[in-house]
């Protein structure tokens, strides 16, 4: 025994707690053991009585939650006109069709027709009777010893309703 066991105490805590046979703490070991499933069961019951109350709050908060995506998804699709409608076409050929009440946009080359004519209707605010499309292929250019490639767009061709028209178009 040394001078850091009597500090430390090391020597009162064997003295003090008696010997026990190996059957005693077998013993001791399955009582840990049950109070522990006990606890484990108990919480189980305590949260099989917490579910109902958490699923009926869970099934008011969900139908809001659906209503607000809804209203999100639509927002989204009101506000595309500035990405699918690039410019618009101004040439000889646009300004004839213009009298026809077609007009001529540069739009994105991944927009769908739907998507052209709902982001139309909802910047310009006309009626969209028909879209038709139109892949412009890229182009080879040279100049001098250099060759290039002009870049490839869609266009799209929007007849209107009659009597709608578009004002910034025919420079109105």
């Amino acid at each position: 025994m040394g001078i850091f066991d009597k500090i430390l105490g090391k020597t009162e805590e064997k003295e003090k707690a008696p010997k026990k046979k190996t059957g005693e703490v077998e013993a001791d070991k399955v009582e840990k053991e049950v109070k522990a499933d006990k606890e484990v069961v108990l919480a189980k019951a305590e949260k099989k009585e917490d579910k109902p109350i958490k699923k009926a709050k869970a099934a008011k908060i969900e139908k809001p939650k659906k209503e607000i995506a809804k209203r999100k998804i639509a927002k989204k699709e009101e506000n595309i006109a500035h990405k699918v409608l690039l410019e618009n076409l101004i040439s000889e050929k646009a300004t004839m069709l213009a009298a026809q009440n077609k007009y001529v946009f540069k739009v994105d080359k991944h927009a769908g027709k739907f998507q052209i004519k709902e982001a139309v209707e909802g910047y310009y605010g006309v009626q969209v009777v028909s879209v038709n499309t139109i892949k412009i292929s890229p182009k080879k250019r040279i100049h001098g010893r250099t060759i290039g490639w002009k870049k490839g767009f869609k266009k799209a061709v929007i007849t209107l309703r009659e009597g709608d028209n578009i004002a910034t178009v025919e420079g109105v």
